[in-house]
């Protein structure tokens, strides 16, 4: 298949779903425009909000849908937390919160890169092929000159051996 690669894959949208459902929460407007920005930031290409509204995977409109949610969200929480009577006090909790919030937030998408991180570093180990003799040895302690006094793996496929082809007596 020739041509560009696909840049908003399936992939690259769910981590901006993630992104717009943690707008409201981060006190961050949920607006096209801060979709945009952000989703600039954390893929690395600005995509219009044409592509990002009706760009489909399995009949579903993933980014499209976060956005709606977090749009509700964000009016509730408008609705909910404006106070009656704001007090000092009330006014440094919620300072306080904030920052606690935007400090839990930061400490998620961290968690979340060094998770992404140990399964790339799992994935490398598993797929890279290694000799048992010599991690036995490693985690043993012993010399690796005991085990490489055996034959060493060959990476190699073997050929089948054949069978010595045996003549009648009689000839």
């Amino acid at each position: 298949m020739a041509g560009r690669k696909e840049l908003l894959t399936e992939q690259v949208a769910k981590q901006i779903c993630r992104v717009i459902a943690r707008m409201p929460d981060a006190e961050i407007p949920v607006t096209w425009d801060n979709v945009i920005a952000h989703s600039k930031k954390k893929v690395g290409h600005g995509f219009n909000r044409q592509m990002l509204s009706q760009k489909e995977w399995n009949g579903r409109r993933l980014i499209a849908e976060a956005f709606s949610e977090a749009k509700e969200v964000q009016r509730r929480l408008q609705h909910d937390t404006a106070p009656k009577y704001a007090t000092s006090a009330r006014s440094v909790l919620q300072k306080r919160i904030t920052e606690l919030e935007a400090k839990n937030l930061a400490l998620q998408e961290e968690l979340e890169k060094t998770r992404a991180q140990q399964v790339d570093t799992l994935d490398a180990f598993l797929m890279t092929p290694r000799d048992l003799r010599h991690l036995i040895a490693k985690s043993t302690g012993e010399p690796e000159s005991e085990t490489a006094a055996i034959a060493p793996i060959s990476r190699e496929p073997r050929t089948p051996r054949r069978k010595p082809v045996v003549s009648p007596k009689g000839t």
